[in-house]
């Protein structure tokens, strides 16, 4: 369904759905496929990122309580993303050089966990199965 934009009593720009007023163009339209192919890709933080700073901070206290209590989560979700780190070492090299917002936002931490309960000699092939689109998570 196509939206325009009117003038209302007040003098505001709307926004209107439905059929536009006397002979708008159609190649001039807004429609909802188009703002959904043009809506701005946000890059979300890198969850091995995040890994890797929980991890140093680990590193120099020792205590997951500490590294919780200084990033204001739980010591079970500095748990959850030490285990990030356990992802075969090829794995974590490509997602930290990925540039593209969208492949970025692509490999959350809940998908990356799911490769990381593997075995390390199957992360890589499952990784490949899904970066090839051959396997869903």
């Amino acid at each position: 369904m196509p939206i325009y934009f009117i003038f209302n009593k007040d003098k505001r720009l709307q926004i209107v759905e439905g059929k536009a007023p006397y002979g708008i163009s159609t190649d001039k339209r807004i429609t909802r496929r188009l703002l959904k192919e043009h809506k701005p890709v946000v890059c979300k933080l890198n969850p091995l990122i995040t890994a890797l700073k929980y991890h140093q901070l680990y590193q120099q206290t020792g205590s997951m309580t500490d590294v919780a209590q200084q990033f204001g989560v739980t010591r079970v979700r500095v748990h959850q993303m030490l285990n990030l780190l356990k992802l075969d070492q090829r794995i974590i090299d490509y997602i930290q050089n990925i540039d593209n917002p969208r492949q970025s936002n692509f490999w959350s931490e809940h998908r990356l966990r799911k490769i990381a309960t593997l075995p390390k000699d199957k992360q890589y092939n499952k990784f490949q199965k899904i970066l090839n689109g051959k396997s869903p998570i």
